[in-house]
């Protein structure tokens, strides 16, 4: 495992994530929360239920936060296995571990690992509990990120599906526009992954140095996952980028829903 080519830090990254030392070791304590979210106490690896958990369900968190209620968590569905076939169809570099990825979603990639917006917002989720602890402020962010990206998820999804049956060329052309906007959104999303994986890699080389490693066999410590964390939700790092992300997909979240609910709701009849 090495860093003198890209597909080699894939490998080490894939490796390291792999590895149960690098993923948290103890469950917290967790509140009663608005939010649909997996617990700690089973997973020692953030990694082994990003689909057997819940999703969180969008109407559920809605109502419970205006009425007080504990949102009900939705039935656990079994995504489908990807394959290597799956992998190569997406086009997904040799070497990344697919196990988190469910191949009838478009793929997210972290280092050395392929996720979905469910799994990658729960992977979040579950590091974020972890290093700041479920009751934490910071915990709620990550929550709201995990429901964004899955909603942002399934609308662009669904746009995409039903713009070519739209006979209205008006409608069809505003539904792409949509479609388009969304994929800016995402793009804007898998930049900010970059910049997290640079702080990870760095604090990777810092801690491989402290105990007298080759530089030619950096690999992904324990505390990568909650680098990661620092990175994406640090006040000196990438938080600000973070928000505005938020920010956005909720105004598109909106738009979307005043604009194009009603139309695909009529295309899909």
């Amino acid at each position: 495992m090495t860093t003198t080519t890209s597909s080699a830090a894939a490998a080490a990254a894939a490796a390291a994530y792999d590895d149960p030392l690098d993923t948290p070791k103890r469950s917290r304590a967790r509140r009663a929360s608005t939010f649909t979210r997996p617990t700690h106490s089973s997973a020692h690896d953030p990694y082994s239920q990003s689909h057997s958990a819940s999703k969180p369900k969008p109407s559920a968190y809605h109502s419970s936060s205006s009425h007080g209620h504990h949102a009900q968590p939705a039935p656990p569905k079994s995504p489908p296995r990807a394959t290597e076939a799956d992998a190569i169809h997406h086009k997904i570099p040799p070497g990344y571990s697919i196990k988190n990825w469910n191949p009838k979603e478009a793929p997210i990639l972290l280092l050395g690992s392929v996720f979905d917006a469910n799994s990658l917002g729960k992977w979040i989720y579950d590091w974020t509990a972890f290093h700041h602890g479920a009751t934490a402020p910071m915990a709620d962010v990550a929550g709201d990120l995990w429901l964004l990206l899955i909603k942002l998820a399934g609308k662009v999804k669904r746009a995409d599906e039903c713009a070519p049956l739209i006979r209205s060329t008006e409608a069809r052309e505003m539904v792409e526009d949509f479609l388009e906007s969304g994929e800016r959104l995402w793009a804007r999303f898998k930049r900010l992954l970059k910049a997290c994986e640079h702080f990870m890699w760095k604090a990777a080389k810092r801690e491989h140095a402290a105990r007298g490693g080759s530089p030619a066999t950096i690999t992904m410590g324990r505390n990568a996952g909650c680098e990661f964390v620092d990175s994406i939700f640090g006040r000196d790092r990438e938080l600000e980028n973070t928000e505005k992300l938020m920010n956005s997909v909720r105004l598109w979240n909106m738009r979307f829903d005043a604009n194009c609910g009603e139309l695909l709701r009529e295309v899909s009849k």
